[in-house]
């Protein structure tokens, strides 16, 4: 009588044969989450070439006895770390768009005056100190203080809220605009509640569809 004898394989080349086969779907996993992931975040998705970060961040109340006796400002410092210069189009403060501040020919007034009727403001300018507070009669603000976004008459910071950016000169510069590698500061005036450690989203939308989002939190600095 013939017997067809036929040895399983050993137990130690099985094992083997398992660890090839799983590091081979490794690779393949890993090639394809790779390609992916860089097709996702190269120059079509606007995120490696337009990266945004928060380098640092203050979010104080301010008081007056103008026309709105509490407003909360956020100054924000972000730098562009792409190999590209990003321009901002637009900023959601947790889901709702900022009116830019008024300016002229690409300039801001030397002085900000905190929206005390209308929607939120933003302002785009060079990093300074910025000194916040009611200030002399004789100094001026861009904007009517109902809208941030349309032209009026000036106001007197006497009676509003100011934002003094700390300029030199007459003027302070747009600059929507950040080169590669450097930083930029904004500035955001608040009419919406916020209550002291709470948290809240900044959304920063580029003018070819990157976004950044940041979280900061009512009373702190970061």
């Amino acid at each position: 009588m013939n017997f067809d004898r036929r040895r399983a394989v050993s137990p130690i080349i099985a094992t083997l044969l398992l660890i090839a086969i799983a590091v081979a779907a490794g690779v393949l996993v890993y090639v394809y989450v790779n390609s992916l992931s860089g097709g996702l975040t190269g120059s079509n998705g606007n995120q490696v070439a337009q990266q945004m970060q928060l380098q640092a961040y203050s979010f104080t109340s301010v008081g007056g006895t103008g026309v709105s006796s509490t407003n909360w400002v956020v100054d924000v410092f972000i730098e562009n770390v792409g190999g590209s210069a990003v321009t901002i189009s637009n900023i959601y403060y947790d889901g709702t768009a900022l009116n830019e501040w008024y300016n002229t020919g690409g300039s801001y007034d030397r002085y900000l005056q905190v929206d005390t009727s209308g929607g939120n403001c933003f302002a785009a300018i060079p990093g300074g100190v910025l000194i916040t507070g009611n200030n002399a009669a004789s100094q001026t603000t861009s904007g009517n203080g109902a809208s941030c976004s349309t032209a009026g008459a000036a106001q007197n910071c006497s009676t509003h809220i100011c934002i003094d950016t700390g300029a030199t000169a007459a003027n302070q510069v747009e600059t929507l605009t950040l080169a590669s590698q450097s930083s930029n500061q904004l500035i955001f005036a608040l009419n919406a509640q916020a209550t002291a450690g709470t948290s809240h989203t900044i959304k920063i939308v580029t003018s070819s569809g990157g976004v950044a989002v940041f979280s900061v939190v009512a009373g702190r600095t970061g």
